[in-house]
């Protein structure tokens, strides 16, 4: 068994920026629907954007660990969504490109940490795997 890693952080304040520009389609372009519905869930302007930005550094950081990076090698940003369990912890759900890359890898887990203060954003993600 191998552990691959990827660690992400971004700035809040372009997220903040699109919401407040109203633009839906860099929203949708980027998030899957369940994404998008937990994120404006919140009335607060700064939460939700805060929850973007989030899951966008968790879908860099799985990205980084998968050896792939996004937008490269058939992964695509609704390829790697993040979901929460019953008591609110972050998970990761893996389709299309990313799902193969994984399967190909033989990953057995893959667990990730937000985190969110300063104006930024950032997630670290485990994956345990069977081959480099």
């Amino acid at each position: 068994m191998k552990v691959r890693c990827g660690i992400d952080i971004v700035d809040i304040t372009r997220f903040v920026k699109n919401l407040e520009d109203g633009n839906t389609a860099f929203f949708d372009k980027c998030f899957t629907e369940d994404e998008i519905a937990y994120c404006n869930s919140s009335k607060d302007l700064k939460k939700k954007a805060e929850r973007f930005a989030a899951r966008w550094a968790a879908k860099e950081a799985v990205g980084k660990a998968l050896g792939t990076g996004l937008l490269s090698e058939g992964v695509g940003m609704h390829d790697i969504e993040v979901i929460k369990d019953e008591r609110g912890m972050p998970g990761i759900k893996l389709y299309g490109g990313a799902l193969s890359h994984a399967d190909e890898l033989g990953m057995s887990s893959v667990s990730i940490s937000l985190s969110h203060d300063g104006g930024m954003a950032a997630a670290y993600c485990v994956m345990l795997v069977e081959k480099d």
